[in-house]
Parts: structure tokens; sequence; C-alpha cells
């Protein structure tokens, strides 16, 4: 499944914009690519940068290739 979190400005717009947003997204894509892409206001108000930012961190930091590269100047 692959969610979309639109946040700031264009998801106090509304669900009028978001649906727009997600017919563009979906006319503009082949099937395969949006077969489980779901577009979705973002919950993390003001905050939904640094909580996507931080997250690309940690999942980068924790990925094997992270852990690995970690060991190996740690050791």
């Amino acid at each position: 499944m692959g969610l979309f979190d639109l946040s700031g400005s264009i998801a106090q717009a509304g669900e009028h914009l978001l649906a727009g947003v997600r017919e563009v997204v979906y006319r503009r894509s082949i099937p395969l690519a949006t077969r489980n892409l779901f577009i979705v206001q973002s919950r993390g108000g003001d905050r939904s940068g640094v909580l996507g930012a931080a997250i690309l961190v940690i999942q980068q930091v924790l990925s094997a290739a992270g852990v690995e590269k970690f060991v190996a100047h740690s050791g």
C-alpha cells in the first residue's frame, strides 16, 4: 500500500482540492503505479514535513546498508 500525505496549505484547502489532486495523479499515472496508492490529508498538521523527514532518516539509518556502514566504521 502506498500512502501520499498532503499537508500544509494544500491539505487545509479541503476535500475538493484533494479530489482534484487525486484525479490528476490517477489520470496521468499507469494503473499499476496507483493500484495501491491512497492520497489523503495529513494528520500531522504543521509538523508533517518534519515528521516525514525524520521517518526518512530513521529508515535510512536502520536499513541493512545503514547498519552495515555503521558497524564497519565503529569496529
